[in-house]
């Protein structure tokens, strides 16, 4: 029974990293070795789980139902393990989190460090990226995610509606005069991210109640925010930034935030996790303990004058009362993020 459930931990590990040789190289296994496995584990279930090709693993029909069938059964273990172990009130196991680069440095990496202060066996991977992570293909358990979500099949638990705000170093600004208005910033050197293979220059604000952008240009672009706001805060622009990435900034006085009235409360932030109708409880109580610490924030950009401007945590479109997840139900899983 052993070898079953190491067979099923195989299989869930090679649809998540997307290849035999990735999932052999973390267990420390040749790939003939784990080729040789998932063709006994085929046979056994009398179908085929993946199609293979030269470029990428593809789930089959039934390759899906075994996937998400084995992600219950292996979490229904653990949780019976816990049980019989006595101790089903303890935190075991890890948890790989995703986040921004901004939000993930500056909050999540502490939070977690108290986290497993209160919870030793518990082990965490954390992956920053302000590009979209494919939930599968990484193995990832919980993403924190800014914007507007496509459909999916992902589970969403909305925290608030965050707002992006012009800013830049007080300095720059002196010299170059502060603008009254979104256009003013044509005049001005807009640092931008570079993400989708273009640049996001068109930022978006709301002037007489009406949705507008204003096409901005400037001498640099960078798919890092974090190095965008060190740009800012050297004094060489301008940039668009999540009020959260930059909130202790402003409170320090090395940046200021400009054109705040015209920024709306236009960007979700959202705790996503890919579907499943049974999940470890290490993954949900920690899922958890990252939305009440990130609700925590709205009271630190309510006290500059930049909070949220909906800070309920009201869950769009849920599906059952009481269920703090809701599931969209078509299209592709993934979700884009905001520096």
């Amino acid at each position: 029974m052993i070898d079953r459930f190491a067979d099923l931990q195989l299989f869930i590990l090679i649809v998540e990293r997307g290849s035999l040789t990735a999932a052999a190289r973390e267990l420390g296994l040749s790939q003939g070795a784990v080729s040789l496995r998932l063709a006994a584990l085929e046979k056994s279930a009398e179908a085929q789980l993946l199609r293979r090709s030269t470029r990428r693993l593809q789930l089959t029909e039934a390759g899906d139902q075994f996937y998400r069938t084995a992600k219950r059964v292996l979490a229904e273990m653990d949780d019976l393990r816990g049980l019989l172990s006595g101790d089903q009130g303890a935190l075991k196991g890890q948890v790989r989190i995703s986040a921004p680069i901004d939000l993930g440095r500056r909050y999540v990496a502490p939070a977690m460090d108290a986290y497993m202060r209160d919870n030793p066996r518990l082990s965490v991977s954390l992956l920053f990226s302000d590009t979209m992570l494919d939930l599968n293909e990484n193995g990832i358990d919980i993403a924190i995610r800014y914007g507007r979500l496509p459909d999916s099949a992902l589970r969403i638990r909305r925290i608030s509606s965050n707002r992006r705000l012009p800013v830049a170093a007080p300095a720059y600004l002196d010299r170059v005069g502060r603008p009254q208005k979104p256009d003013d910033l044509r005049a001005l050197n807009c640092m931008t991210l570079y993400r989708g293979g273009g640049r996001f220059d068109l930022w978006p604000f709301l002037v007489d109640g009406a949705a507008t952008t204003v096409k901005v240009t400037g001498d640099r672009d960078a798919n890092d925010g974090g190095l965008l706001r060190d740009w800012a805060i050297e004094g060489k622009g301008v940039v668009l930034k999540s009020a959260w990435d930059v909130a202790d900034d402003i409170k320090a006085g090395h940046l200021e935030a400009i054109l705040a009235p015209y920024c709306a409360a236009d960007v979700d932030l959202q705790i996503v996790m890919p579907p499943s109708r049974q999940r470890p409880h290490r993954v949900t109580a920690l899922a958890d303990y990252c939305t009440t610490m990130l609700r925590r924030l709205d009271a630190c950009l309510n006290e500059l004058g930049i909070g949220s401007m909906d800070l309920s945590g009201h869950v769009q479109g849920a599906t059952a009362e009481g269920d703090p997840w809701i599931t969209s139900l078509a299209g592709q899983a993934g979700a884009g993020q905001a520096s």
